[in-house]
């Protein structure tokens, strides 16, 4: 209640920003006061979550420690650093990482790319466990959901890259926590969320259909039509500013020059030129007629696709080699993109069946083996292992971020470039040897979530929207392109979420949708789940005046009168400037009520 006092106790004293600034300042004040003082008793009331939490920092420290500065991989994280040196969008992969590294630039430091990276990590495991347990999930069972999130070397492995995967995942599960920890998100919610999830996607492509996803769970959940255009709109304002940038640049309004290319790679798998019977126009992007393919003995097997498409004497790429330190992306023009999807659309027009089998082997690959994201060693990663071309644009994009290479210049190799650290980094890789997530582990994660959602007392549609996004975050980039287990990884917390919904208490579920829960993490599991664009959020006001009257309600109905004097007082006084201040109250109310 000292809280809810200091706020209105305020309100004569505004100065020149007028009373609504005034108050709108002291009331963000009041809030954070609260949530830090409140921090030991919800670590209190979620103890377990808490110790496996503090747990999981240790292995990160020792990563952080064994591999310095970060990880580099080759050659993605040099494009990023380059791109991010210089503003500009590449055409191989969406720009949106490139932003976050500008945004960081003038700290000149891979280690803290990492470390914040890191604690992404760990607000990924709050936000998984803070859903769970709004949703009427037990604690334990909560706990168990985070766990990959919070002990999976692969994971620690993504946060030590520099690399796009992590950020998309942060902002994936994000939009997610932002829209399930309120039963009826307010509209201000929903935007966040669809501008997340949009902003997920300009990272990494594969993020783009479930904006549709979250607009198809509001209908369902009866938010309402206006609701489910918003978050639409709000999805689609992230894409459409990006696309806009690259369209100035590149000359073509889309997220890449790449899509194409990478498809025409998929097909190389199983196309048959003889059954596809494609124009004169496109006969040279056959598989019989790629270099690579002909190099090998006559009957031989197809090779993977990333072979077919980084081969520098395959069609699409330019004769003369590119001048200068340059980014390796002379291949992907607009025009070689859209020569490309015309070939994909066609073999898979042709050969529907080949595809899918194309698709349907990749994509079982995580569910039947033991596939591990493994750490560079034990040989320590060298730069004379590099071509002369490579070496040098590599050198040159660290050299244009960071502003010098020292320090990881000269371990700088052809997979992966960091220095190894001993004993921290043989630390990490026997770790690694002994805790990983089996393949056949996660499919029975996959397929407890799918029972959840064929049961129907067990159903909800919460799970239905994580498990379907966890599947799609799968198989998506596998029919774009080919497997690789870093794709994976951003869809296993999606899939532990649903197999974990289908345990949930569905009376604590009703419960927690009509009324304020001590024990719950409802409103600090929004502002974890919005991480990512806390900013963005905080500066809402109309969406916080909306959630604080919603507060004030159901502390009305739980029988706590104090928020309902305050809004009833706001309410009598008939000004603005008051209602604003029992908007606050109420807000600040909620936080000290968690604590």
């Amino acid at each position: 209640m000292s809280v809810l006092r200091e706020v209105p106790g305020q309100g004569a004293a505004d100065g020149e920003g007028g009373p609504q600034a005034g108050t709108r300042a002291r009331g963000a004040a009041s809030r954070l006061r609260a949530g830090l003082a409140g921090l030991p008793g919800l670590a209190g009331r979620h103890r377990l979550f808490a110790v496996v939490l503090g747990l999981s920092v240790v292995p990160r420290v020792v990563v952080m420690a064994g591999f310095r500065p970060a990880i580099l991989f080759k050659l993605d994280s040099y494009d990023y650093l380059w791109d991010a040196a210089h503003l500009r969008p590449n055409p191989v992969n969406p720009g949106g990482y490139t932003l976050f590294l500008w945004l960081l630039r003038p700290f000149h430091s891979l280690a803290l790319i990492a470390a914040l990276q890191h604690l992404l990590g760990l607000a990924i495991a709050v936000m998984v466990y803070a859903v769970l347990r709004r949703l009427g999930v037990r604690s334990w069972i909560a706990v168990l959901g985070s766990a990959t999130v919070l002990f999976d070397p692969a994971q620690f492995l993504l946060e030590q890259l520099v690399m796009a995967d992590l950020l998309a995942m942060a902002l994936l599960v994000a939009s997610f926590a932002v829209l399930l920890v309120r039963d009826r998100p307010s509209a201000g919610r929903v935007a966040v969320a669809g501008a997340l999830m949009g902003a997920s996607a300009v990272v990494r492509p594969a993020a783009l259909p479930l904006v549709a996803f979250l607009a198809v769970y509001l209908l369902l959940r009866r938010a309402g039509w206006r609701r489910a255009v918003l978050v639409l709109v709000a999805g689609a304002v992230p894409v459409l500013a990006y696309m806009s940038w690259f369209a100035a640049v590149y000359g073509s309004f889309n997220l890449t020059n790449s899509n194409g290319l990478f498809l025409w790679s998929r097909t190389m798998s199983f196309a048959d030129c003889a059954v596809i019977r494609p124009p004169a126009s496109l006969a040279a992007l056959c598989p019989e007629r790629q270099p690579r393919q002909l190099a090998r003995p006559a009957g031989s097997g197809r090779l993977l696709p990333k072979v077919y498409l980084w081969d520098h004497h395959a069609w699409m790429w330019p004769a003369a080699p590119q001048a200068g330190v340059v980014p390796d992306t002379a291949a992907f023009t607009a025009a070689n993109n859209q020569r490309a999807l015309r070939f994909a659309l066609r073999a898979i027009a042709a050969q529907p069946l080949g595809y899918a089998a194309a698709v349907g082997r990749d994509a079982a690959i995580p569910f039947r083996s033991a596939d591990i994201f493994p750490f560079p060693g034990p040989a320590q990663p060298r730069l004379s292992s590099m071509g002369p071309v490579n070496r040098a644009y590599a050198l040159a994009a660290v050299r244009d971020y960071v502003g010098t290479t020292a320090g990881i210049g000269r371990y700088l190799g052809h997979h992966m470039g960091t220095r190894l650290v001993q004993p921290w980094a043989r630390l990490i890789r026997g770790y690694e040897r002994v805790i990983f997530l089996p393949g056949p582990l996660f499919a029975l994660i996959v397929a407890t979530g799918l029972a959840g959602i064929l049961i129907p007392r067990r159903r909800a549609a919460a799970a239905v929207l994580l498990w379907t996004s966890a599947m799609v975050t799968v198989v998506l980039p596998i029919a774009e392109h080919e497997y690789t287990y870093r794709y994976v990884i951003p869809a296993v917390p999606l899939a532990c979420m649903a197999a974990a919904l289908a345990f949930a208490d569905r009376r604590k579920e009703a419960v927690a949708g009509t009324a304020a829960s001590a024990g719950t993490l409802d409103g600090h599991a929004g502002q974890a789940g919005t991480a990512a664009s806390h900013a963005a959020e905080a500066g809402t006001v109309t969406s916080h005046a909306a959630e604080a009257r919603t507060v004030t309600s159901h502390a009305a109905g739980a029988g706590t009168g104090a928020e309902t004097g305050m809004a009833s007082a706001a309410a009598e006084a008939g000004t603005a400037a008051e209602a604003g201040t029992a908007a606050e109250a109420g807000t600040a109310a909620e936080a000290e009520t968690l604590a």
